[in-house]
């Protein structure tokens, strides 16, 4: 009994992690400044990793011998292969340690997917809304913010330059992660189900075209172009069945674009006010991921088969720690090989997901289990799509939000065919032991250098400019 108590309270615990860290860290510095670390990504980092730690501390000394899993032998074989083959391009690296903690930190992602998907099966009703609220708890947070500074550049006639209105961020795209991340989820009580009021519902359609605001004054077309793919996939895929969920994103994009309008365009012209005057989506420069593309593909050219390494596109590119493209990122630094793998593994889900969850299946499900499907659907294909112009495998709010989600579709996929398995619990806890190890070990000479230390940051002394696991301060 003591044992299920002590379990039960470090689940809630790891729950209350990943709050802080995407509830308050895009709002918030969850640890303080005079402790060890000044900027916003940096801080994002370390509740990441204690998040990470905590979940492999569970992992490891947890006592439950069963738990839900559908992972079959080929799987198994194939995802053995993978670590296989990210620990010999490891031993590659520019700088092996840093390598370490890539491949460990992902490690320990994956124990994080399996984490929410365990807590998917114990009760998915708690959960959803718990990650619902969550969502939009964060968002009203930020849009807190950013309004703030919109009305305070409007009656004292004061440009606001970024980050001032979103300082969670240091960079505009960072927070496009994010955003799209969220609008999948946060559509959820407004289709009709028992998570709120009707009278809530009506505060939540008119923070929602809010939120669509900041879309547009991003003026990001990767995310745009992402968000449109999205809701045209869906579309296609669930025909019908999706029409509820495509009706109110369309509806509150268009909304969303008409206030912006009004906002930063209409309003500042009538009161000859200087405000944030948002950049244009319709641009045509694109020579900067151009140029980090063509070094990812001479280094695919010149490593073959094991890459560069894991994280170390950051030591042989002077214009970004990463080339803002995920498969490009794989394959150039983890060889073709291990990203053929994921890749592999990527679209074998797709298609077992499809098989399982389509247009037809759907009719037969109830309205939440077929909306929250088409949601994860929604979400998981618009932010692989972004990850295609931009780091989302990269920002640390990005990857635990990616895992999380992951980890809803393994629940959901699992839900009504899973049964429980026995599992190794020594070979469980001998691995999750070795990726805990790993983690620490790569990561604490930074932690340890900015606490003792007399400069607030974290340095790795790479070459590229921007963050890859700490902000980089040149």
């Amino acid at each position: 009994m003591q044992s299920n108590n002590i379990s039960t309270a470090t689940r809630f615990f790891i729950f209350l992690v990943i709050a802080s860290l995407v509830t308050l860290s895009p709002s918030l510095k969850v640890i303080p400044r005079d402790i060890i670390v000044t900027s916003f990504h940096d801080n994002q980092r370390l509740v990441e990793l204690l998040l990470v730690t905590l979940v492999l501390l569970y992992s490891a000394f947890s006592s439950n011998r069963e738990e839900y899993s559908t992972a079959n032998q080929s799987m198994s074989f194939m995802l053995y292969m993978l670590m296989t083959l990210a620990i010999a391009s490891s031993c590659l690296a520019i700088s092996q340690r840093h390598a370490a903690l890539e491949i460990s930190l992902f490690a320990g992602l994956s124990y994080l997917a399996i984490f929410i998907a365990n807590l998917y099966h114990e009760n998915k009703t708690l959960l959803i809304k718990r990650l619902t609220y969550m969502f939009w708890a964060s968002i009203l947070l930020c849009m807190v913010s950013f309004y703030v500074g919109y009305i305070t550049a409007i009656i004292f006639s004061t440009p606001v330059k970024w980050p001032n209105p979103l300082t969670g961020f240091s960079n505009i795209r960072f927070f496009n992660q994010y955003q799209l991340w969220t609008l999948g989820l946060i559509t959820l009580p407004l289709l009709k189900t028992n998570f709120v009021s009707s009278n809530s519902r009506r505060w939540l359609h008119l923070a929602l075209s809010f939120w669509f605001v900041l879309l547009f004054f991003s003026a990001s077309r990767g995310a745009l172009l992402a968000w449109i793919f999205g809701i045209s996939i869906t579309a296609i895929v669930y025909k019908k069945s999706a029409w509820s969920f495509i009706r109110l994103q369309i509806i509150h994009l268009s909304t969303g674009y008409l206030v912006y309008k009004i906002l930063f365009f209409i309003i500042p012209s009538l009161m000859e006010a200087a405000v944030i005057i948002p950049g244009s989506i319709i641009r045509d420069t694109t020579s900067d991921r151009l140029d980090l593309w063509k070094l990812s593909l001479n280094l695919i050219q010149e490593h073959p088969y094991f890459g560069i390494g894991p994280m170390s596109y950051a030591w042989v590119s002077k214009i970004s720690s990463h080339p803002h493209n995920s498969v490009l990122q794989l394959m150039s630094e983890w060889g073709l090989p291990a990203a053929f793998i994921i890749f592999y593994l990527v679209i074998y889900g797709l298609i077992s997901w499809l098989r399982k969850f389509n247009a037809i299946s759907l009719k037969d499900n109830l309205k939440f289990d077929s909306n929250l499907a088409i949601i994860l659907f929604f979400t998981l294909c618009t932010c692989s799509v972004y990850s295609l112009v931009d780091g989302v495998i990269v920002m640390p709010i990005s990857q635990v939000m990616m895992f999380t989600f992951i980890g809803l579709a393994i629940g959901f996929y699992s839900e009504s065919m899973s049964v429980k398995v026995k599992h190794s619990t020594l070979f469980k806890s001998i691995f999750a032991s070795i990726v805990l190890v790993a983690l620490i070990w790569s990561t604490l000479p930074e932690i340890l250098q900015s606490a003792v230390g007399n400069e607030k940051h974290f340095s790795i002394s790479y070459t590229a400019t921007g963050p890859r696991i700490w902000v980089e301060v040149k």
